[in-house]
């Protein structure tokens, strides 16, 4: 399950729910096909989900269903920071709503200053939002 989960934040991140869904499918029957342990039906959030912090994510904003607490643990795992494209902003408010505590920067390219506060919450480690951002 470790594997499978390595993998779908590694490489499935961008794709629908329906295509991870396609890939793990062929991932499970490959680690079958090579003994590899595995319990019997894989799941990215009973592998790698707190459930205490799946509830504040949904409290914080996240929907409630499996493709989005996929991506909330695809974010907080990754160890890089995320593109998320969001037409309907709800991982906007989501990422708004849980960075609050830590002092969040929300830029935007048209901002004047924006390199500037870019540069400073790099330099004193503050989360930033970078938004709208164009193709």
């Amino acid at each position: 399950d470790m594997l499978i989960s390595a993998g779908v934040i590694s490489y499935l991140g961008a794709f629908t729910m329906a295509y991870r869904d396609q890939v793990v499918g062929k991932w499970v029957g490959a680690a079958a096909k090579a003994g590899i342990p595995r319990s019997g039906t894989f799941s990215l959030s009973a592998t790698l989900g707190d459930p205490v912090k799946i509830r504040a994510w949904v409290i914080a904003g996240l929907p409630n269903d499996t493709f989005s607490i996929d991506n909330g643990i695809m974010v907080a795992a990754a160890r890089r920071w995320p593109l998320m494209i969001d037409p309907q902003t709800q991982a906007n408010k989501w990422v708004k709503a849980m960075e609050r505590p830590h002092d969040l920067r929300v830029i935007k390219l048209t901002d004047g200053d924006y390199m500037r506060t870019l540069e400073n919450a790099v330099q004193f480690g503050i989360p930033v939002l970078l938004e709208n951002v164009g193709e």
